[in-house]
């Protein structure tokens, strides 16, 4: 087993994976394909591939480098995401220019990883320029994005070009049952996870995200009145802030790891100051997360009694929630035009929340429309 049997991929990711091993590394890769399609994983892969002590270039998966790379939780990997709608240039001059000049604190290359690349403005991109062109020998950037237009021809020149697809329902569900999944139940999380492996998993094996899809799930047939949309968003943002605590606890347990590590020597402050940066990065993204989380099983709930009451059973999402979407297809009082509506509401706030939005206000008036265009028909609510 490697770090690469981990990824979800298709043939291109498996290339990367040959590449590697035969010490074929790119001073810069850029992956390119939609969200599900396993980009920010086979990042990982590669980072702790090239860093692994005991199977070097193949990332055995069990050693400390491989496991706490996975884990995100490796010194000499660095994972640069947006704060808000942007990556801006001084995130670039001053989180990775200055620490992409420096060597390797432990392994063997350092790896910068800059999700979402599209989203560095052009100021940003081009201060990159320079380092993506001359970089330290023990430098690899991988840069991942979803929207190639976006990414400045001269930064797309510099880098070896990775063109990835969606994963298969079939695949997710395979390896999922591989990982001890029940057949139904991955099934299900292949189904709502939209094609995005990681998302399927955590839907399957995750104890929290499986009580929170629950959760979401119930909350159309509460949602009868003002007062009742106005009570569910508080839950929500509730539920988001909940999921944050939990993690600032296993970012307590980190900030000891890289403590007793690295002691107090001197040329430890810039670590420090990293971790804390990525720990803020960390604790907005897992926010964020689960705010879209909600956003987008609502949105497939609504969906689903659209899909039902157009014939088509077999594009259920949500086939745990079966019997109570068939009762609400059923229900003449609600409008197929205002259920898509409701569908389109929730994609737009969860595009909106990466831009800064306010999450609450977001929630609220996504609700307060559910609520008015189509509330939990009578039978339906009495059932629960």
């Amino acid at each position: 087993m490697t770090v690469w049997d981990r990824v979800a991929g298709s043939d291109a990711i498996k290339g990367v994976a040959h590449q590697i091993e035969r010490g074929e590394v790119a001073h810069a890769w850029l992956f390119l394909g939609p969200a599900g399609s396993g980009k920010a994983q086979a990042a990982v892969a590669l980072a702790a591939a090239v860093n692994c002590t005991e199977d070097p270039m193949r990332g055995c998966g069990r050693c400390s480098a491989c496991l706490r790379t996975l884990r995100r939780r490796y010194p000499d990997v660095h994972h640069i995401a947006p704060e808000g709608p942007l990556i801006p240039v001084a995130a670039v001059r001053e989180q990775i220019l200055p620490e992409a000049s420096r060597s390797a604190f432990e392994g063997r290359f350092k790896v910068f990883v800059i999700e979402e690349a599209d989203r560095m403005n052009d100021e940003a991109q081009n201060a990159l320029l320079k380092t993506l062109e001359e970089p330290q020998p023990d430098v690899v950037f991988v840069l991942l994005s979803d929207h190639e237009e976006d990414v400045l021809e001269t930064v797309q020149s510099r880098c070896r070009i990775v063109r990835l697809e969606p994963v298969s329902e079939e695949r997710i569900v395979e390896l999922l049952v591989q990982e001890g999944a029940p057949a139904t139940d991955a099934l299900l999380a292949a189904r709502a996870s939209d094609g995005d492996y990681q998302r399927a998993r955590a839907i399957a094996l995750d104890d929290a995200v499986r009580e929170r899809r629950r959760f979401w799930l119930g909350m159309p047939r509460r949602l009868a009145s003002a007062v009742d949309a106005l009570d569910a968003a508080s839950e929500v943002t509730a539920a988001a802030k909940e999921a944050v605590k939990a993690h600032e606890l296993a970012q307590k347990d980190e900030i000891a790891t890289l403590a007793e590590a690295m002691g107090e020597g001197r040329g430890t402050a810039a670590a420090r100051n990293a971790l804390a940066r990525r720990h803020k990065r960390e604790l907005r993204r897992i926010e964020e997360e689960v705010l879209g989380e909600a956003l987008q099983v609502l949105a497939s709930f609504y969906r689903d009694v659209a899909v039902l009451r157009a014939g088509g059973h077999d594009a259920v999402v949500n086939l745990d929630a079966l019997d109570e979407l068939e009762g609400w297809a059923a229900a003449v009082e609600i409008w197929t035009d205002g259920l898509m509506q409701i569908v389109s509401r929730c994609i737009e706030a969860r595009a909106a929340l990466t831009h800064n939005a306010n999450a609450l206000l977001q929630l609220e008036a996504v609700l307060l429309d559910a609520a008015r265009l189509a509330p939990a028909p009578a039978r339906v609510a009495a059932a629960w």
